[in-house]
């Protein structure tokens, strides 16, 4: 009987020490948002730079627009959903870019994101931020919500690799 107090009384305090410890949201996500970085770009980089006007069918984005999108869109919602500030910089247009300029856009935008992300607690990202249509989001959530829209663009764009005969980078999660 004796031992079994104790037994128990050790796997409490085991687990209380287990709880204690702090998930580090920004530590998990942090080699995540590499991974989506390091995709994204090598998408970016399979297509020639005389196929970034290519766009499948009128009224969409071209390849170019679609990268120049993510670019924005990751400073836009980092600064208005995490950072809780007003943003006001317009898309780029891709047509006057070079490929290597779109290329540099999309690299800083992931960096300024990365850096936001590993500057903040897990506390920090449990706290509201700014909400997305009729959707509150905490901050945690917004860094999601910001990682779904990018692969939905990236998608997007292998698509318009494979209509141009163009391999695409191998997707994975490892």
């Amino acid at each position: 009987m004796k031992r079994t107090i104790i037994i128990t009384s050790i796997m409490l305090l085991m687990s209380a020490g287990v709880q204690a410890q702090q998930f580090n949201f920004s530590q998990q996500q942090t080699k995540v948002w590499e991974l989506a970085k390091a995709r994204t770009l090598a998408v970016a980089k399979a297509m020639p730079e005389d196929k970034y006007s290519y766009t499948p069918t009128t009224g969409v984005k071209s390849f170019g627009q679609q990268m120049t999108h993510m670019a924005n869109s990751l400073l836009s919602m980092n600064t208005r959903f995490i950072l809780m500030k007003s943003y006001s910089r317009v898309e780029q247009n891709a047509a006057t870019m070079s490929k290597q300029q779109i290329i540099d856009a999309l690299t800083d935008a992931f960096d300024e994101v990365i850096t936001t992300l590993n500057g903040m607690t897990d506390s920090e990202l449990l706290t509201q931020g700014k909400s997305h249509g009729a959707f509150p989001l905490t901050k945690w959530q917004s860094f999601l919500f910001m990682r779904d829209h990018i692969t939905n663009h990236r998608a997007k764009a292998v698509l318009y690799l494979r209509l141009n005969g163009i391999t695409p980078p191998e997707y994975g999660f490892n």
